[in-house]
C-alpha cells in the first residue's frame, strides 16, 4: 500500500492517508484537525477537484500530481504561518532537487519554479485559539506537478506552469518525493524560529533585482526588488522609498 510505503520512508512517526482523488487535501485535513487529529498526520492525493491557492485563488490540480497536506500544532502566534510557508518552500525546492536532480528556484512567497515556470505551490491555513490568540492548528498544503497533464495545462496557465516531467515516463517518484518534503520540512519545523532555511530561501529567489508590480488597497504599485529581510518580507525600492511587503497582503507579479 502507498500509505505504508511513504510511512516507511519518513523520519518521523506520521499517519499517512492516501486518496486517488479528493476535493482538497487541506479541506479534508482541516476537518480532522478540528476533531482533534494528532500533529504529523499527512493526507495525500494524486489529483484534486477543488484545489486552492493563496488569496482565494483556485489551484489547478491535474492528475498524476502530488497534493500533500500536513497537520501541525505549533504553540505559536498566527504570524508563524508565514515561517511555515517559507520553510516549506525551501523543503519542496530541496526535495525536488534531491529526488530528480533538477534545479529549482522560489518566487516570493510560496511558488517553486523550474525552468522559469511554476512547478509547485504552497498554502498554509490554520485556526486561531481565541483564548490565547495562538494557532490551534496549521495545515500545510503542497501541490507539485509531477507530470504534464495529458491534455496539457489549461490555456490560462500553460505559459506559466510546468511539471517535473513532460510525460509519464514510468518513474514513480511520488512516495520518495512526498517523504523527502516531509522529512526536510520537519527538520526545519523543530527549530522554526531559528530560520535556518532563510538563507536558502533568499539564495533561490527569482525576484531579487527584478521590476515587479503589486496591488494594495486597490492601487497598483511598481518597484525594484532589493531583497528579502529576516522576517521574510519582500523589500522594494519604489521611487526611492524602501518598502517591505507582508506576504498576507499582496500578490507580486514580474513586469
Amino acid at each position: 500500500m502507498l500509505e505504508k510505503e511513504i510511512e516507511s520512508l519518513l523520519n518521523y512517526n506520521s499517519e499517512v492517508i492516501v486518496f486517488d482523488s479528493i476535493d482538497s487535501t487541506n479541506t479534508y485535513l482541516k476537518g480532522l484537525a478540528a476533531d482533534g487529529q494528532k500533529e504529523g498526520t499527512v493526507v495525500i492525493a494524486k489529483s484534486q477537484t477543488n484545489g486552492r491557492g493563496r488569496l482565494g485563488r483556485s489551484f489547478h490540480s491535474a492528475e498524476n500530481g502530488l497534493y500533500l497536506s500536513l497537520l501541525l500544532r505549533p504553540d505559536k502566534s498566527a504570524e508563524a504561518s508565514l515561517l511555515i510557508t517559507v520553510a516549506a518552500s525551501v523543503a519542496v525546492a530541496l526535495a525536488i532537487e534531491k529526488v530528480t536532480g533538477k534545479h529549482t528556484e522560489i518566487k516570493w512567497v510560496n511558488d517553486i519554479y523550474l525552468n522559469s515556470k511554476k512547478v509547485s505551490g504552497i498554502l498554509t491555513e490554520g485556526a486561531i485559539n481565541p483564548e490565547n490568540a495562538k494557532l490551534s492548528y496549521a495545515v500545510l498544503g503542497v501541490g507539485v506537478n509531477i507530470f504534464t497533464p495529458k491534455d496539457d495545462f489549461p490555456e490560462e496557465i500553460k505559459n506559466i506552469a510546468t511539471a517535473i516531467y513532460e510525460s509519464d515516463n514510468g518513474k514513480n517518484i511520488l512516495p520518495t518525493l512526498a517523504a523527502e518534503i516531509i522529512n526536510i520540512f520537519m527538520d526545519f519545523y523543530k527549530n522554526l524560529e531559528q530560520k535556518e532555511y532563510l538563507s536558502e530561501y533568499k539564495k533561490r529567489s527569482i525576484l531579487i533585482g527584478k521590476e515587479v508590480s503589486y496591488v494594495l488597497d486597490g492601487t497598483i504599485y511598481t518597484g525594484k526588488v532589493l531583497g528579502i529581510d529576516d522576517d521574510a518580507r519582500l523589500l522594494l525600492d519604489i521611487k526611492g522609498e524602501r518598502v517591505a511587503l507582508n506576504a498576507g497582503e499582496v500578490s507580486v507579479r514580474l513586469i
